[in-house]
């Protein structure tokens, strides 16, 4: 039997449906029994999966895209969802051989609600992943099989979940074939993901608080310009406390208040760095940081 973590947040309709928890769950409830409470609802996020590639050869790296549509004024949720939610999360069935890379996300928005700060998307969201196929091929179409799984919330969340394919067909040879009719679509997608940061990051932690140090970021992003770390893992920042953003010389200094794993050592961190108002509903941009605590050699 699947059970979902969930935790007691939101009341709505005399219904107790939040599945969103992201720490040490709060108590489980069985997909059966979440899906019961909304039988004949429809579902609110439409998934379909896409390829880069019409044809692959051996050896080949080729891209895959999983886009969810979501319906006006819902939510799904980013690798760290924040106060609450859950991560979507993908589950492929390769052919014998291929490999497929971690997913890569797309710049998340802020969501705000009551005390609860989330990171996550609406309208549409596109993951990527990388798909390299084998060394050696047979001359035959072949499927990717992929099971996703996602939370989507408004005033409750629903568990939601979809199967879909992408088809592609191997050749004797590489490289195979560009599917011209998705080149835009895929490089809408990419422009959607954080850059890696060009500059060096380092972390200074206290029993309350930590300074993220981006060495050199100041001549990019001048003063005053709305800044806000998004981390990557849950509890390592109180992700609903003020961001304050310091310009020092070249660099810019980012205090934050620490989260729920305070009493645990810190050693890195690593999230993106959104650039403009993070609960905007326009497209955002976004930076990977990676800091280490401690790191006085990144300093310049």
């Amino acid at each position: 039997m699947r059970v979902i973590p969930f935790g007691l947040r939101h009341l709505t309709r005399s219904v107790v449906l939040a599945i969103e928890l992201t720490g040490p769950a709060a108590g489980v409830m069985t997909a059966a029994a979440a899906e019961a409470l909304h039988p004949d609802e429809a579902q609110h996020v439409v998934v379909t999966a896409f390829s880069d590639h019409e044809s692959v050869g051996p050896g080949e790296s080729f891209w895959v895209a999983v886009a969810q549509q979501i319906e006006p004024g819902w939510h799904t949720y980013w690798v760290n969802p924040g106060d609450a939610g859950q991560a979507t999360t993908l589950t492929w069935t390769l052919p014998s051989g291929y490999q497929a890379g971690e997913i890569q996300w797309p710049v998340p928005r802020v969501f705000r609600v009551g005390r609860d700060v989330t990171y996550g998307y609406e309208g549409r969201a596109v993951l990527l992943q990388q798909v390299r196929a084998p060394a050696a091929l047979t001359i035959a179409p072949v499927s990717l099989a992929v099971e996703v799984h996602w939370l989507v919330c408004k005033e409750v969340c629903i568990p939601e979940h979809a199967h879909t394919e992408v088809a592609v067909r191997q050749i004797a040879t590489a490289p195979g074939s560009a599917a011209a009719q998705s080149q835009v679509f895929f490089d809408a997608a990419r422009d959607r993901l954080p850059r890696p940061a060009r500059w060096s990051a380092s972390l200074l932690v206290h029993a309350s608080s930590l300074e993220l140090s981006l060495h050199g970021a100041a001549r990019d992003l001048p003063p005053g310009l709305p800044v806000h770390f998004l981390p990557r893992n849950w509890g390592s920042i109180d992700n609903a406390a003020v961001q304050r953003p310091d310009w020092k010389g070249d660099n810019l200094v980012l205090t934050m208040t620490r989260g729920d794993l305070r009493d645990a050592p810190l050693p890195s961190v690593d999230g993106v760095l959104v650039v403009g108002p993070a609960s905007a509903r326009r497209a955002r941009r976004g930076y990977l940081v990676h800091a280490v605590t401690g790191d006085s050699a990144a300093s310049r």
